[in-house]
């Protein structure tokens, strides 16, 4: 077995560190920390002992099945009980959503699918496939350096806003959190595609990956547990082969897993304001459950 060294940190985020590799410029570490978070805002942020462990266990699970059915991954291997060696991208700043039951922001945008209290959620019979341009402290950067987006507020819910069509050449940008009838969910800025992606058919190629990744991995949670993905969001990058790839993380903060009686399983618990014991437990259980997939 080849011992991977960590060279030099790359970036630090709220949830993990990415480490380059000694001697090979083409792999990258990634080390899951034990924060969670939520609502992007510092004082929700807590810890507990095993959510790096958790969350290794569980995106390192996924990422094997997902590489079985030939869906492309950046996930190499697992190194550690917190970390795993994946193929270094350049990351695409986007976050695609894949909705299988209309909950939490789609709400927001789309009061109208609400259901009765004690209802289900709306099924979507066709997956909702969005897109959601990634920013940070409401700024995005292009591929040549210039400012892309810049002064969307934080504390007005505008960072991450939806892209209302991401198959035209130029992305009208929404509030991701308002009414789409309401006058001020146009955030009043435009992106060209080509500033953030190759083309537009990577786009459609992203949609139809994430398209695949779902399925599987609803499949393979009803089927296994009785358990249901309702949502889940995931990233891009480009590997120094060429290849569009999965990147980043699929863990328990990635998605929204419930039960067969509709308990959350997964990071919205804690949304939610459940004891961070009872949330610990939940990461316990799905990341053992993973592994049985």
């Amino acid at each position: 077995m080849i011992n991977y060294q960590k060279a030099n940190l790359l970036t630090e985020g709220k949830t993990k560190k990415i480490w380059s590799v000694k001697d090979n410029p083409a792999l990258i570490i990634i080390e899951n920390k034990k924060d969670i978070t939520a609502f992007d805002d510092p004082k929700f942020t807590k810890q507990f002992e095993l959510k790096a462990q958790y969350a290794t266990t569980t995106t390192c699970r996924v990422f094997e099945l997902l590489k079985k059915t030939g869906i492309p991954v950046a996930y190499q291997e697992q190194l550690s009980l917190t970390e795993f060696l994946a193929e270094s991208c350049q990351m695409i700043p986007l976050e695609v959503v894949a909705r299988r039951y209309a909950v939490g922001s789609y709400l927001k945008r789309q009061p109208n699918y609400a259901q009765p209290e004690g209802q289900p959620p709306y099924r979507f019979e066709e997956l909702c496939i969005e897109f959601f341009l990634k920013t940070t402290k409401g700024q995005l950067v292009g591929k040549n350096g210039k400012i892309l987006v810049s002064g969307l507020e934080a504390k007005k819910g505008e960072e991450d806003p939806l892209i209302a069509n991401p198959l035209e050449t130029e992305w009208k940008l929404l509030h991701p959190k308002k009414p789409i009838s309401d006058p001020e969910c146009d955030l009043k800025r435009k992106v060209l595609a080509v500033d953030v992606v190759d083309n537009l058919n990577a786009v459609a190629q992203m949609a139809e990956i994430l398209k695949q990744t779902f399925l599987t991995l609803e499949n393979a949670w009803w089927s296994s547990f009785k358990f249901r993905l309702i949502d889940m969001k995931i990233e891009f990058g480009k590997t120094t082969r060429g290849e569009l790839v999965i990147a980043d993380v699929i863990d328990n903060d990635s998605w929204r897993l419930r039960d067969a009686d509709w308990n959350e399983l997964s990071k919205e618990a804690f949304r939610q304001g459940e004891e961070l014991s009872e949330v610990e437990r939940k990461y316990g259980l799905v990341a053992s459950m993973v592994e049985k997939l």
